[in-house]
């Protein structure tokens, strides 16, 4: 078995993950973090009450994992409706590699917690892919998620972005899979996205895919999380240009499996990106980070073309001393002549020797 749990240290248990070495949702536990952080960072209460918004609200729920996010979702809408609120339909489509992880929760349901009366809900998406109840549509899409966003056709309201980390899973958080998620944006609306990740990294893959980018909430106080929005009003704290002076010190500022030949294509795009041209604190220091970055481009160039120029010019040297030939003087510099001037006669005797400082001649 690849799973077991782990006791987290506010008491809550949660799900290791033997071949990763990782924890779900570690330190605040699965549900806390749920509920604090990917549906309070995406305001679901408030998008799921707005029923003037037409059909119904879609949540991408990425690294199914135990199913706590998705069913924070679903306890969320189910208490919503129970209380009399007219909400909108919800439809979460989960993307799994494979139904262990879930399978699991649901034998230790018990013991988590979280997963307890819901069982059912959670069986019948395990066993066909598809559970309903209510006003609630909930899909499970399994297989490798860099190529099924490639082909999923659902535009999402919402994402939990919630796989496992960039170090174990690097595949989830390369630049093409994060632009397949943009892709799949609302076109006439606004989609946000929520993770738990804030490395440098991340955020710069999210901004590069075409996401305005910022903090997130934070319901463990050390750690900090991330937002990202097709809108940038949708962000209360927008990353800014102390991040940008910060992201270009990183030691590794690049997305995931990034090859290393395009790595100054994308530092451009990123200091590109709309983000930076909207009225934001700091805008100078944005300014001059700019520019510096580009002065540094433009030297080396310069120092590079100076380099081959003296290495062409030592070849020629080489070459004209080898077959006996006066070596030409470098392209386009004429040589220098240097003439010595006639001296000139004055008729007065030249001053002999100077005696040492502090001493005199003696008459002979």
């Amino acid at each position: 078995m690849t799973f077991s749990l782990k006791r987290q240290p506010g008491g809550s248990l949660a799900m290791f993950n033997r071949e990763t070495g990782e924890t779900m949702h570690p330190g605040a536990g699965p549900w806390a973090e749920a509920n604090g952080l990917y549906l309070a960072g995406t305001r679901l209460e408030r998008l799921l009450c707005d029923i003037s918004a037409p059909g119904p609200l879609h949540v991408f729920d990425v690294g199914l994992g135990g199913a706590a996010n998705a069913l924070a979702a679903v306890t969320l809408h189910q208490r919503l409706a129970s209380g009399g609120r007219r909400v909108r339909p919800l439809r979460i489509i989960s993307f799994e590699h494979d139904p262990e992880a879930p399978r699991f929760a649901l034998d230790h349901a018990r013991e988590l917690g979280y997963p307890r009366g819901h069982e059912e809900l959670l069986e019948g998406l395990l066993e066909s892919g598809l559970a309903r109840a209510g006003g609630l549509t909930w899909e499970a899409r399994w297989g490798d998620f860099p190529l099924l966003i490639q082909q999923e056709e659902t535009r999402a309201d919402v994402v939990f972005f919630d796989p496992f980390s960039p170090r174990a899973n690097p595949a989830m958080w390369s630049l093409p899979t994060l632009e397949g998620l943009y892709n799949c944006r609302r076109r006439h609306g606004d989609t946000i996205l929520v993770t738990y990740s804030s490395s440098f990294s991340v955020r710069a893959a999210l901004l590069l895919a075409g996401f305005f980018v910022g903090e997130g909430p934070q319901p463990n106080p050390r750690r900090a999380t991330t937002l990202a929005a097709t809108a940038l009003g949708l962000l209360d704290q927008p990353l800014d240009a102390r991040w940008l002076a910060r992201w270009r010190r990183d030691r590794e500022p690049w997305p995931a499996l990034s090859p290393a030949g395009k790595h100054q294509t994308l530092r451009k795009a990123l200091l590109d990106h709309p983000q930076w041209q909207s009225d934001l604190p700091q805008s100078p220091k944005l300014h001059s980070a700019k520019q510096h970055s580009e002065k540094q481009h433009s030297a080396k160039q310069h120092s590079a073309k100076q380099h081959s120029a003296k290495q062409h010019s030592a070849k020629q040297h080489s070459e004209s001393l080898a077959q006996g030939q006066e070596p030409s003087p470098p392209s386009g510099r004429r040589p220098r002549k240097f003439h010595r001037a006639p001296p000139v006669d004055s008729g007065k005797k030249p001053a002999g020797k100077r005696p040492p400082h502090g001493r005199t001649r003696r008459p002979s």
